[in-house]
């Protein structure tokens, strides 16, 4: 497996642990999307089918229609649960309590990206990779055949709590959904992280928190869930212990906006 990259959640002159425990984050985030895929499967093919970790197999298109929105929405789930609309319509606005949160690097803190962009913003910094392996990322994000990504940052009134929420829209529905049980039964075999709270409605997503760390005022917790062709990653930071039943409310309402946006416009 190549290394894989480490976005940060703060921007890149935010030093001292909340930067590294924020960048730590958000690489498990992006191993949910990357472990499923590179090297041809790799760690992830073989926890979830007990193979050696090598196969030539690849996540298969689902066939991709285009059935016509209904024009009253500006956003909103077509048959099938492809979503349509821009992301910043289909991220969760900031709700009562919160304020815009931090700028995630260059990208600003309330950002809709296209497909290159998005493209490359999973994809990451390769630069510490070998050609091979600049190679394999490549074509195993190509054939996620991301089509768009919207970020999201809220900061907790008075709570310290910060919050980043990405959304990541990828024709290729039959891998996003591999993607959260890739990210579930990963976490779960590494055998190091601490179990987060369920969200309310949506069995199926997954929130973990990295190992603790004695004297360390500060905690995280990343979670990922599945709507439709749209994979769902959520990175929650604050001062220990750690609000993740708000952070956990906050994902569900997004889970509940892109289940039916149409409803909120």
């Amino acid at each position: 497996m190549p290394m894989l990259p480490a976005a940060p959640l703060l921007p890149p002159e935010t030093a001292g642990p909340a930067a590294v425990r924020s960048r730590r984050g958000l690489a498990l985030g992006l191993a949910a999307v990357l472990v499923a895929v590179v090297a041809g499967g790799g760690v992830g093919y073989a926890v979830l089918h007990g193979k050696d970790g090598r196969t030539d197999a690849k996540p298969a298109a689902t066939p991709w229609t285009e059935p016509t929105p209904t024009a009253t929405k500006a956003f909103g789930t077509r048959s099938g649960g492809s979503h349509y609309g821009s992301p910043r319509l289909l991220l969760l606005p900031i709700p009562g309590g919160y304020l815009p949160g931090p700028d995630v690097d260059e990208y600003g803190n309330d950002v809709a990206l296209d497909a290159e962009q998005a493209q490359r913003l999973v994809k990451g910094d390769s630069r510490d990779m070998s050609a091979k392996e600049r190679k394999e990322l490549n074509e195993a994000v190509d054939s996620l055949h991301i089509e768009s990504a919207g970020m999201r940052t809220y900061t907790q009134t008075g709570g310290g709590l910060v919050v980043q929420i990405r959304i990541v829209q990828m024709r290729n529905k039959q891998a996003a959904r591999a993607e959260t049980d890739y990210f579930t039964a990963f976490t779960k075999a590494m055998g190091v992280f601490r179990t987060g709270p369920k969200v309310k409605g949506y069995p199926k997503a997954t929130c973990v928190l990295p190992p603790a760390e004695p004297g360390d005022a500060l905690d995280e917790m990343t979670c990922q869930a599945t709507e439709g062709d749209l994979m769902v990653t959520m990175t929650a930071d604050g001062p220990r212990p750690l609000a993740k039943s708000d952070a956990v409310d906050l994902l569900r309402d997004q889970l509940d906006r892109i289940k039916d946006p149409g409803m909120t416009v």
